[in-house]
């Protein structure tokens, strides 16, 4: 049986109530410890005594689980079970129901029977474990106990000689093993049982002072704990980190290159996920020319439209950022710099719908790439090695990155994140609606206190020239004035000027160095607490769509968690 089957069954045997209404209580020990010695002590019925196998021998020797109590465990396997029959009269009250299961010694040379032993370890929640005096040292005691992690473990010392000096010393190192290789279990204090051979009490003064020390150890521990119920998770947990322990081992043993192929795989997937998700914003000059062109917009989305011109020349200096010079040489009537602010103007436009649409859309195509790149030479190392342990390839080219069969499972969920940590923090820098309004004011006011000389100057002489003719009847059109266009146009660049310099200082505030870099680090910042949040609800992670690799990651999980080394779940 494999050792993912051997786990399979121990956590159904864990989960599974065999016996319900009654406690099971398994005596588990190496060969010839005294297990089912102990396990008649319980028992009053003569016939069920004899039914109980035992002994050293091949022939004598227990080879089976066998079921001890009232009414036999449900699904009981004829093939490595048995059943004895023992009325609950019978038995040795211990304060509840219960079934004991005697087992094969756990340290039998044959392997089948050894594996019989085990199997008690996950059936029962109660264990006694009995060890002889001379075998206290033993160091398959520590296998035994890491079995029965999470369960609760009545420890019982048989065959004590008198006067025995090291036995103080002795037990606390063979208590202190079980503790330390089991650590969630619980451990009652060791029952000692003298060797009735070698002293003046006799076997039943012996059995009768050591069956109701165990049954006050286990019924003490079960009104403390609960029951083995309650002991459940902890044994489930206890199966689970034992079996990513072995196979973490087995792996290394049998499959060295392979692990370290996988290993390489995982390294380079745990740090993908973050890498393409910082790619999200770019860095750098783009992100930095991102954030300025946002923070113009944010500037215009404050700005009325009732604001004019001063809003317009805003738009006209957001739209020409970088072509100030040129825009402001065009006003002289120069062809060229018109021209060349055209075309600026059009670039800015282009570039930032370009950016838009990059940040909006461009992570996938970036996960995309990413993800063929980073992953192609680990993947195509994996597949090598697994080309080696069986005949045959595996049809594909796997040294194309094409063939990475993975993506990024999150990238929706990332992108809007993203998108409102962008807008949050460009709101949070950017000019505040008052100091924005103020800022119009001013402009707007700089601008007509100085166009507006000439349009009074006109609006005096035609209000006067009217009232003249409607005064007189007269149909004279020369009094009315007649404005000299270059006027008109030297006095709206006059009071364009001012305003147009106010407005470049604004945009200049508005994007200034300060804000660029507050932004920037708040949306680094934001990015990375984000990406770590949604690696750990496991939203953002790397999928595997080859079966194959998708298995790989699934033993890497485990190695993973078996050394409890840090790392980003990113991996599904």
């Amino acid at each position: 049986m494999s050792l993912c089957d051997h786990h399979e069954e121990a956590r159904r045997n864990v989960v599974r109530d065999r016996t319900p209404g009654a406690i099971p209580i398994a005596v588990v020990g190496a060969t010839g410890q005294g297990k089912s010695w102990l396990i008649r002590q319980f028992v009053r019925s003569p016939r069920a005594i004899a039914s109980i196998p035992s002994g050293n021998q091949l022939d004598e020797a227990t080879e089976r689980l066998v079921w001890v109590g009232p009414s036999p465990p449900a699904d009981l396997d004829y093939r490595h079970e048995a059943f004895v029959y023992c009325d609950a009269e019978q038995q040795v009250p211990v304060g509840f129901p219960y079934v004991l299961v005697d087992t094969p010694g756990s340290t039998d040379d044959r392997s089948a029977i050894a594996h019989i032993a085990r199997r008690a370890l996950s059936l029962a929640g109660v264990l006694i474990l009995i060890v002889r005096r001379d075998q206290l040292r033993s160091g398959k005691l520590s296998d035994l106990a890491v079995l029965s992690e999470g369960a609760i473990v009545i420890p019982v010392v048989n065959a004590i000689r008198e006067r025995d000096t090291s036995l103080p010393a002795d037990i606390d190192d063979f208590t202190n093993r079980i503790a330390r290789s089991a650590p969630t279990s619980v451990l009652a204090p060791v029952v000692l049982v003298n060797d009735f051979d070698l002293t003046d009490q006799s076997e039943t003064a012996v059995a009768a002072k050591m069956i109701e020390e165990v049954s006050e150890r286990i019924a003490t521990q079960i009104a403390r704990t609960g029951g083995p119920e309650s002991r459940q998770g902890c044994r489930l947990s206890a199966l689970d980190k034992r079996f990513r322990d072995q196979l973490t081992g087995l792996l290394d043993e049998r499959l060295p290159g392979l692990t370290l192929s996988v290993q390489r795989l995982r390294e380079v997937a745990d740090a993908l996920p973050a890498e393409i998700a910082q790619s999200l914003v770019g860095g750098g000059p783009t992100l930095r020319a991102t954030i300025r062109s946002r923070l113009r917009a944010e500037l215009l989305a404050e700005t009325s439209s009732i604001w004019f011109p001063y809003r317009s020349l805003l738009g006209l200096l957001s739209l020409t950022s970088g072509a100030w010079d040129r825009l402001v040489l065009s006003l002289t009537g120069s062809l060229p710099s018109v021209i060349g602010t055209a075309w600026s103007g059009v670039r800015n436009f282009v570039a930032d719908a370009d950016r838009a649409r990059e940040l909006r859309d461009g992570l996938e195509r970036r996960a995309s790439a990413l993800v063929s790149d980073r992953l192609g030479p680990p993947t195509t190392r994996f597949h090598r090695e697994l080309k080696t342990l069986r005949s045959g390839g595996t049809g594909i080219d796997w040294n194309s990155p094409e063939n990475v069969a993975a993506d990024l499972a999150g990238i929706d969920a990332l992108q809007e994140t993203s998108q409102q940590i962008v807008d949050d923090q460009i709101s949070r820098v950017a000019i505040t609606r008052g100091c924005a309004v103020a800022c119009c004011a001013m402009g707007t006011l700089a601008f007509w206190g100085l166009m507006s000389g000439p349009i009074i100057a006109l609006y005096r002489g035609y209000i006067g020239a009217g009232y003249e003719t409607l005064s007189h009847l007269s149909g004279d059109l020369s009094v009315f004035p007649r404005a000299d266009l270059s006027l008109l146009l030297t006095s709206l660049l006059l009071s364009l000027l001012p305003t147009g310099l106010f407005a470049m200082l604004v945009i200049t505030g508005a994007q200034g160095r300060r804000r660029v870099d507050a932004a920037e680090t708040g949306i680094t910042h934001a990015h990375r607490e984000a990406i770590r949040l949604l690696q750990r609800d496991r939203v953002l992670r790397l999928r595997w769509n080859d079966p194959v690799l998708a298995d790989a990651e699934f033993l890497l999980a485990i190695d993973r968690e078996s050394t409890g080394r840090p790392g980003e779940e990113v991996l599904t």
